[in-house]
């Protein structure tokens, strides 16, 4: 195989921050990393991780903004309020429920207000996809209500979905019902969670078998008992879905963090953001054995002093997703235009900022996409100084090389405040061109 090497891409290092000491300060004073690449054994990259949640499809300004992004993965409805969607109107109900959610303040405002999720613009866009996409249009998956609707509404929905031109192929059963404030009185226990989930994944597999259901659980180990019990026997899911935020509060607001401890605290988690994802979904794993992970909400952060290296660990976080595609099969990240973990500026409250001004998380992202999208990822092992802590340890430098259109790019990513002296082969030996 004959290698170009098309572009090296150092991310990093770090610039010490003056609120924020950098957390491994025991490193020598250059780092040393060497990646040896084997060209003979690929594997396709799996586009399907590099998903986001984009919102909003119905204002022109919104559609111009899913335009604009061009999401591989569009991920509907989103969050909470897919527990409170109700399909046949667009809006969202509680059906007069008396159960006590914390979302119902919210959810009664959403129905004052005639608020619409956004379906039609939403078919629209994927049916302008289709034509401009030679027939493929967005890779979607759904987030269905399991408070209120029962298994006929349920395989409705798929036919409504199916009637407008989508594939539905991929739905979570729910959204984070580990989580009393988002149940009904339908799903109020784990035992009546596992009763709709079972009858409802009976009926969406006997109107179309090939479809594929995953189910949420959660990383927190208070959440053992609920987890074990809503797997049941298992056979009415394919895959879990599992919500990993990493550093600042676990996906509280990094804004929030005031002391120096915890940004300091924050700020290690963050740079070895890896270790946690694995450990925390691992667990959630593990009450369902073999079965793949969709990552469908995930993110890194460590408060306002620490941006840089959230963006970094991002980079790192992605590069550990594509390593394990045998357990990752889908991969959402936090939002593009929502307030946390956000790719764009708000100028106040929700107005975006225009003309649309990116954040850090924005630009790794497209370095990332730009590199992994539809490319082959060749084998590669890095030797290089480690980033220890009490959970474990991270290499201080990871990477990883991929080809697509004949050209072969090596990622890299410096975790570290220290210069790195980044030494590449390819099949035993050393590359020294320099990069186009």
């Amino acid at each position: 195989m004959r290698t170009t090497l098309y572009a090296a891409l150092l991310l990093g290092s770090i610039t010490t921050l003056t609120a924020a000491e950098f957390p491994f300060p025991d490193l020598p004073s250059t780092i040393t990393a060497t990646f040896e690449v084997t060209t003979r054994k690929t594997e396709e990259a799996n586009n399907r991780l590099l998903g986001y949640n984009i919102f909003h499809f119905t204002k022109p300004v919104e559609q111009d903004l899913i335009r604009t992004f061009d999401p591989i993965v569009i991920r509907f409805p989103h969050g909470v309020w897919s527990n409170f969607y109700n399909w046949e109107t667009d809006g969202y109900t509680r059906y007069g429920d008396t159960w006590k959610s914390g979302q119902a303040h919210t959810v009664e405002a959403y129905i004052k207000d005639n608020m619409r999720c956004g379906f039609p613009g939403l078919a629209a866009l994927h049916a302008e996809k289709k034509r401009e996409n030679d027939g493929r249009g967005y890779d979607m998956i759904w987030t269905y209500n399991l408070n209120y609707d029962s298994p006929q509404k349920s395989v409705a929905r798929l036919k409504h979905r199916q009637s407008h031109g989508f594939d539905v192929q991929d739905i979570e059963l729910s959204n984070e019902h580990f989580w009393q404030g988002q149940r009904s009185s339908a799903t109020s226990t784990p035992e009546k969670f596992l009763r709709v989930a079972e009858s409802v994944s009976a009926a969406l597999r006997k109107e179309k078998p090939a479809v594929r259901l995953s189910i949420p659980l959660s990383w927190r180990r208070n959440h053992a008992g609920y987890n074990k019990t809503i797997v049941g026997g298992g056979k009415h899911l394919d895959a879990i879905s599992v919500h990993k935020y990493t550093g600042a509060d676990e996906g509280g607001d990094p804004t929030k963090l005031k002391k120096p401890v915890e940004i300091n605290s924050a700020y290690r988690t963050i740079l070895t953001a890896r270790l946690k994802i694995e450990q925390d979904v691992n667990f959630a794993r593990s009450f369902a054995p073999g079965k793949p992970v969709w990552m469908t909400e995930w993110g890194v952060s460590s408060g306002k002093e620490c941006q840089a290296a959230a963006a970094l660990a991002m980079a790192d976080s992605y590069l550990f997703l594509f390593e394990n595609q045998d357990v990752y099969e889908r991969a959402n990240w936090f939002s593009v235009n929502g307030l946390h973990l956000s790719f764009l500026i708000f100028k106040e409250k929700r107005q975006l900022q225009y003309p649309l001004r990116k954040t850090a998380y924005a630009c790794v992202y497209e370095i990332v996409r730009g590199v992994f999208e539809n490319s082959r990822m060749l084998q590669g092992q890095m030797h290089t100084t480690e980033l220890t802590t009490d959970s474990g340890s991270v290499h201080a430098v990871s990477a990883r090389a991929v080809t697509k259109d004949g050209k072969t790019t090596v990622l890299a990513v410096n975790l570290t405040d220290r210069p790195c002296r980044f030494l590449l082969k390819f099949d035993g030996k050393a590359y020294s061109q320099p990069a186009m």
